[in-house]
């Protein structure tokens, strides 16, 4: 599951200070505190939820963790992942207002999980968010090639992708990039190779034919 066209193993660059930057600053604090939700549920005795929490905050975390070297299907891993942890958290937070569940071991670890259970549906809600951000911008910047200073740095396997960029490096920041197609400059009348002029005209004033 995956919206880039081969996109195993791919890899970006997001240009410092920008969109993708800051949202990919974002999704590093939040597998932080991930991995901190990861352990309060093994402390209140929720060891699966707490095993898996560890992992996606991993995931998250190794494909969004160095600036230079982003890893897309990393980021839409975790994606799946906490989409996953908020239909469970939401499931059990039902079952605890309908007295179906409840929690094991002592009388605080039983609090723990009740109170735990209802915050991390919120978080997980939050991180869905972040993290589908993230993916979205990534996406646009793959697409757009270095228009919006995206720079793969990765391999494609079977080459280039037609219509993407493969390449360059990052346009400085509030620099817009002229356009390079063809068509564009023969269509405003820029392009295309230059002629000597062939034909007979006459100088102004004396009526005089030249050339």
């Amino acid at each position: 599951m995956c919206l880039f066209p081969t996109s195993g193993g791919l890899e970006m660059k997001a240009a410092p200070g920008g969109e993708v930057d800051k949202w990919r600053t974002r999704m590093v604090l939040l597998c932080g505190v991930h991995a901190v939700v990861g352990v309060l549920n093994l402390i209140s005795g929720n060891v699966w939820d707490g095993i898996f929490d560890f992992l996606g905050a991993g995931i998250g975390y190794y494909g969004s963790r160095d600036r230079e070297r982003m890893q897309p299907t990393m980021i839409l891993c975790y994606v799946v992942f906490v989409i996953m942890d908020c239909f469970w958290a939401c499931l059990s937070a039902m079952l605890l207002i309908a007295q179906v569940k409840q929690g094991e071991g002592a009388g605080w670890q039983k609090s723990m999980f009740e109170i735990l259970t209802y915050i991390t549906v919120f978080f997980y809600a939050g991180a869905i968010f972040v993290s589908y951000r993230l993916y979205k911008l990534l996406q646009r910047q793959f697409a757009m090639g270095d228009l919006e200073g995206g720079r793969v740095a990765g391999s494609y396997g079977g080459g280039v992708p037609s219509g993407y960029g493969g390449g360059g490096s990052f346009p400085a920041p509030g620099v817009v990039r002229p356009p390079t197609d063809q068509r564009l400059m023969e269509r405003s009348g820029t392009g295309g190779s230059s002629s000597a002029f062939k034909g007979q005209g006459y100088r102004l004033g004396d009526g005089k034919r030249v050339g």
